[in-house]
């Protein structure tokens, strides 16, 4: 199961409710068009995202190119519960791609992990518990540093 923090969207907009409708920015929409491209080959049956703009836009491309629908759940908004996000994830198949936020992933995992916009975790299911195994930092900005996959305990 894979796990994506959205894209880059700038600075969160005031009140609440109007940050829903925050768009990706331009680096936010390089890295979507890149991503599109990093994960085609993984095998994605199901595409599951945040009603959040900015988490929609990050996988649009995705979806298009592998011909997905694209699923919004409320499990994955920012203040979601983790109960609610740890119920989807059960329900869904391993070969699932979450486009959620920060506070979710950290929510998830006790703040246990980190995230950059546009990166994502490679999850398995250990003993009835989800774990974070494998790193996949943004598209865009792993060009720019040159860098490779991170592995996790």
């Amino acid at each position: 199961m894979l796990l994506l923090r959205h894209a880059s969207a700038g600075e969160p907009m005031s009140p609440p409710w109007l940050d829903r409708e925050r768009s990706l920015d331009g680096l936010g929409r390089v890295q979507a068009r890149d991503l599109r491209q990093a994960l085609a080959g993984s095998p994605i049956e199901r595409i599951v995202t945040s009603p959040h703009a900015r988490c929609v836009e990050t996988v649009r491309p995705l979806a298009s190119l592998v011909g997905l629908e694209l699923e919004r759940h409320d499990a994955l908004v920012p203040n979601g519960s983790r109960k609610s996000a740890l119920a989807l994830l059960e329900k869904l198949p391993v070969e699932s791609l979450l486009c959620t936020h920060r506070e979710v992933i950290e929510r998830l995992f006790d703040g246990a992990v980190r995230c950059e916009k546009g990166g994502a975790w490679v999850l398995e299911q250990d003993a009835e518990r989800w774990r974070p195994v494998l790193y996949l930092p943004a598209p865009a900005l792993e060009r720019r540093r040159g860098r490779g996959r991170a592995a996790v305990a």
